[in-house]
């Protein structure tokens, strides 16, 4: 039995439905893009355009690729809420506090074990110098 049923039925149910509009929004806007998109390529344009369409493409497609790395840790969500583990830390196990779950719905990890993270990776960076840090 998972720990996920120490949160009130209420808590639960205000997860999910904020877990669920997240996901219906990014994939109206996925849905936005690429008909914007498509519907881009069939205007005649010059080569000046076309140049300020690709880099907006570009620029575009990243953003969208951001929000389908978000769009897979939603779905997470939701399915931890199905199988009982939403909200179980996945690092130390301990249930991840509410404050912390409506701030970030997905959120995987404690804060404890989010700043632990975020200070390894600080750390990893901080030794792995970065092709301008001879300027510097």
């Amino acid at each position: 039995m998972s720990e996920q049923s120490d949160y009130p039925e209420a808590f639960l149910d205000e997860m999910r439905q904020e877990l669920e509009a997240q996901r219906q929004e990014l994939v109206r806007s996925s849905t936005v893009t690429f008909h914007d998109m498509r519907d881009r390529e069939r205007e005649p344009r010059d080569s000046i355009d076309e140049s300020n369409d690709e880099q907006g493409n570009a620029t575009e497609l990243r953003l969208k690729d951001r929000e389908r790395l978000l769009l897979a840790k939603v779905n997470d969500a939701l399915y931890r809420m199905d199988t009982g583990d939403y909200g179980v830390c996945e690092e130390c196990g301990v249930l991840i506090g509410e404050a912390r779950l409506r701030a970030r719905p997905m959120a995987e990890l404690c804060i404890d074990c989010k700043e632990d993270q975020e200070r390894e990776e600080r750390r990893l960076h901080a030794s792995r110098p970065g092709m301008f840090s001879a300027l510097e």
